[in-house]
């Protein structure tokens, strides 16, 4: 496969990150809701229609996970059958099903997540950094493959979607719901902070910069993500009813 150009659907943080890895190599054309101004875009890279990003070789969509469904039905009658539609979304299950549907027959499909994003890769150098990779149809995809995994320069994990999800029910679910809940209960500075302590002001920095979009997907978009947030609760409300009966 001819791997000359990428379009990028949706210019979001991730879009946009995902502009600044791949310009250097080859062009790039960004088709987005929101308007781009051409001098903040870098060399190689240009505007385009829905139509003009699908006629690329690779077709990443980047827009958030409600969206994926309605974007798949709008490339239905736009992709070409040597064309690679690849999602980056942080739940594999349901994108992939979602792409199978509506576009199975119309081009070859890669369902990804990418296990970075702009506060990881600060310089735009993916290099060492993680993907997830399953080839839903079309595949094997050997020159993609080589391209992420030797010229980014990412370590390309190949897994199949119910895995992902059921790992990253604790990996992604579990500290995003943990991280969500310190950042609403606001935990303040203090002089007498311990490196425990440290830890916990970290995990709601790290939230602060994800999106309610990114956490709902993530809670919701994943089938086991729910037993883990009951099982926490289920525990934390054991302890809270221990100490109760243990009050001094």
């Amino acid at each position: 496969m001819e791997l000359g150009s990428f379009g990028i659907v949706g210019y979001g943080v991730f879009g946009e990150l995902l502009t600044e890895l791949l310009a250097p190599h080859a062009k790039v054309v960004i088709s987005s809701r929101r308007e781009i101004p051409a001098y903040d875009l870098p060399a190689n890279v240009m505007v385009g229609s829905l139509a003009e990003a699908a006629k690329c070789d690779v077709l990443i969509l980047c827009n958030e996970l409600a969206a994926l469904e309605a974007d798949c039905k709008k490339l239905a009658t736009l992709v070409k059958p040597a064309t690679v539609v690849m999602d980056v979304c942080s739940v594999k299950l349901l994108p992939a099903q979602i792409m199978r549907d509506n576009l199975s027959d119309k081009c070859r499909i890669l369902a990804t997540h990418p296990l970075f994003g702009p506060q990881s890769v600060p310089k735009g150098d993916g290099h060492g950094k993680k993907i997830v990779w399953h080839e839903v149809s079309g595949g094997p995809f050997p020159n993609l493959e080589d391209f992420f995994g030797k010229t980014l320069g990412l370590k390309i994990i190949k897994m199949l979607p119910e895995e992902h999800d059921k790992q990253m029910a604790w990996v992604h679910s579990l500290t995003f719901f943990i991280g969500r809940g310190l950042l609403e209960l606001n935990p303040p500075e203090s002089e007498l902070s311990t490196n425990y302590y440290e830890r916990l002001l970290s995990a709601v920095d790290v939230e602060k910069h994800h999106s309610y979009e990114l956490f709902r997907s993530i809670q919701l978009g994943n089938i086991y993500s729910g037993q883990v947030r009951k099982d926490l609760l289920r525990i934390l409300q054991s302890l809270d009813e221990q100490l109760l009966e243990d009050h001094i």
